[in-house]
């Protein structure tokens, strides 16, 4: 494999990505199809952006970041939303397949339809960022979208060399599949939309508001030059070292005596490093992108918890109506695995887990993979938002980072969102410190954080839990 090769691939196809992001976080939020206008236009005046004043980073520092026509200023987000996606894109190809610090993958001929829905993921991930720093804004949108893309990913994946990516026992799989059916039947009966979508938005009207993320003037293509050539640098730090020796896991019995004991074979390597430096770009980005002061949304949202904080126990009792068909199917599905014929049953869903059309591909193993994830990674964020809602009387975990959860349990596996969820409290401490100062508030959106938990826990999973000795309890 040339690393040097696929690393500019993750650049371009980053750059690319990021560019259509902007457009997703954009329209998507204001109910402007993604379709219509065709063309990007200018947030300020409207009018419609050339192909060549619409290249990536690249335009924006020939423009000065002022719009051709109006000579308006452009916001920092745009460029900055292409180089963050530049830089994950990057991160996910050098964690995976040039770092190698995942058990299970490795091998891009075999590989690449996991690194395609990574890819999709920390796209996804930064959009819903975005929005959440600039509104408190999660699009159900994304994380569906992301559900589908852990499910393509996965059922086209070929586990040839895949048996050390933790993956659902038949027993995990079938109650994964109770648990949804449960919850789309809970859906149907319970659930009810609170508001209608905004109307869209014709074309010819008065154009939207830029977004609301401050300029820097004429010293914004300076520092976004210097943020260029550090996800460059990064990425030619890749290409310069290539690929390292792949994460060997140590042939360890089962001791409890030694459980949280490090292990010896999983010593920091040199890939780990170089992942560390691009994640640590990635926290600082997500600090400074965070600090920008935003007081009406930040108002907003504070009043918003203070008035709903009288009925959020009952809110959130009436949130477990949902759960009722999931009770009445796990209870029905315990019961019959307690019967006489539960093997027999578990034998069968085994048989039609490793059902193999061609070869060795298992695509129904795959979709087992991506449902289990979704499922638990949601449950962990839902157990999270309704045990502390009781317990403090006030939200405590907003549904839209019960989604993000659910959607990046789906593509990344249930591990690196329980993982992550207490990753992300550590950075989100960390970056208040720096927060603090510049973005006065009693509120903070949690689901950046979140994403950047499930980027460090995406690309450095099963070093944790090979050094902890735990990885056997995931696994069984």
């Amino acid at each position: 494999m040339e690393v040097w090769y696929w690393t500019i691939f993750a650049l371009l196809f980053g750059a690319c990505t990021g560019s259509f992001l902007n457009v997703v976080i954009y329209r998507w939020p204001r109910g402007i199809s993604l379709l219509s206008p065709s063309r990007s236009f200018c947030p300020t005046c409207g009018h419609p952006i050339a192909w060549y004043d619409n290249l990536p980073v690249l335009s924006y520092l020939r423009l000065s970041g002022r719009c051709r026509n109006c000579r308006n200023p452009i916001s920092l987000r745009y460029p900055f939303v292409e180089l963050a996606t530049m830089l994950v894109f990057v991160i996910a190809f050098d964690g995976f397949f040039a770092a190698r610090q995942r058990l299970g993958i490795g091998d891009m001929g075999d590989d690449w339809p996991m690194l395609i829905a990574h890819w999709v993921l920390w796209a996804g991930m930064i959009a819903l960022a975005v929005m959440d720093l600039e509104a408190y804004l999660v699009d159900v949108n994304v994380t569906w979208s992301l559900l589908l893309a852990g499910l393509i990913g996965h059922a086209f994946w070929t586990p040839l060399r895949s048996e050390d990516w933790i993956r659902p026992s038949p027993t995990q799989a079938v109650f994964a599949l109770a648990v949804t059916a449960g919850l789309v039947i809970g859906a149907l009966l319970f659930l009810r939309r609170s508001q209608e979508p905004p109307p869209e938005q014709p074309p010819d009207e008065e154009p939207l508001p830029s977004p609301p993320v401050e300029s820097a003037g004429r010293r914004v293509p300076i520092g976004l030059l210097v943020a260029l050539l550090l996800v460059v640098g990064y990425a030619a730090t890749v290409s310069l070292m290539g690929e390292q020796p792949r994460l060997r896991r140590p042939q360890l019995l089962v001791d409890l005596t030694s459980f949280g004991q490090p292990v010896g074979a999983t010593e920091i390597d040199a890939g780990a490093i170089r992942l560390a430096a691009g994640l640590a770009m990635a926290f600082i980005g997500l600090v400074l992108a965070a600090s920008q002061p935003s007081p009406q949304a930040d108002q907003e949202i504070v009043d918003a918890i203070h008035e709903e904080a009288p009925r959020s126990r009952r809110n959130a009792l009436l949130e477990l109506r949902l759960l009722l068909p999931v009770f009445v199917l796990v209870g029905t599905l315990m019961f019959l695995l307690s019967s006489p014929h539960g093997a027999a049953f578990e034998a069968g869903v085994r048989t039609v887990l490793h059902w193999s059309p061609i070869g060795r591909w298992q695509p129904v193993w795959g979709l087992s993979t991506a449902l289990s994830g979704w499922v638990i990674g949601g449950a962990i964020g839902w157990l999270t938002r309704i045990l502390g809602t009781l317990l403090l009387g006030k939200e405590a975990l907003g549904m839209g980072d019960v989604h993000i959860m659910a959607a990046a349990g789906a593509v990344a596996g249930w591990p690196v969102v329980l993982i992550g969820f207490f990753l992300a409290a550590v950075l989100a401490l960390l970056g208040l410190i720096v927060i603090h100062f510049r973005r006065q508030s009693r509120a903070l959106p949690y689901g950046p954080w979140l994403a950047l938990g499930f980027l460090v826990a995406g690309v450095y999973q099963d070093q944790i839990l090979l050094f902890m000795q735990v990885r056997w309890l995931f696994e069984h």
